[in-house]
Formats: C-alpha cells, structure tokens, sequence
C-alpha cells in the first residue's frame, strides 16, 4: 500500500500466517532469513513485511551474510521436503477436497502443533 498503513498486511491476519515485521534494512535483510529458516522448520507460513518507503530511504551500511554462511544455515532436508510436497504432474495428489464442519475442526486442530511449536523455532533461529 502506498499509504503507509500496513492495511493490505494486516488484511492477511486472517489467514493463518506468522507475521513478522522489519524496521531496517538490516532487520529486513536478517528476519529474511529467520523467517525463511523458520518456515521451513515449523511448516507454518512467514508474512515478513517491512514499511517499504523507510527502507527505501535509508542510507545505511548493511552486513551482509555471506552466502556460505547462509549454505550452513539452511536447513536442506527442510527444503528436500517442501519441494516433495509441491504440486507436480508427476505425482498427483488430491487436496482441498469438500468436508463437514466435523471434520474441517479435526484437521483445525490437528494443525495446532505447528502453530504452537513456531515461537520456540523461531526464537531458536535468532
């Protein structure tokens, strides 16, 4: 949003992403990385955001994490499976498939674990 009020981010709140938000480029370069690392781990989604005028305007030196250094911490078996379970022709599954609100709440809840385990994962990542 050009306005400078998070309104199309907070509009997201609903969805059921872990939200996270920069104040400098710094911040935006490092959390990045942490919600990248934390996704993967926890199997919850990240929203990172950050107020893209500020960021845009700041002149700063930033520190940079060298590629190497981001080869070690990425959690490649995390990956390894994220990509398994993208859709592909070559292994077709069935998602999204129709429920009754019975159901629907068992799989709610059964979803509870990730959502529950992301502060401990995310705080670790730090």
């Amino acid at each position: 949003s050009i306005y400078g009020d998070h309104s199309d981010v907070m509009l997201a709140r609903g969805t059921g992403v872990a939200m996270v938000s920069s104040f400098t480029v710094q911040e935006a370069h490092d959390m990045a990385i942490v919600s990248q690392i934390a996704t993967l781990n926890s199997s919850v989604p990240f929203l990172h955001f950050m107020d893209g005028f500020r960021t845009s305007h700041e002149i700063n030196r930033i520190q940079l994490v060298d590629d190497e250094d981001l080869r070690e911490l990425m959690p490649w078996e995390k990956v390894e499976e994220h990509r398994q379970r993208a859709l592909s022709p070559l292994h077709p599954c069935q998602r999204g498939t129709a429920q009754s609100p019975d159901v629907f709440m068992q799989l709610v809840e059964s979803s509870n674990k990730h959502y529950q385990a992301v502060n401990s994962i995310f705080e670790k990542r730090m």
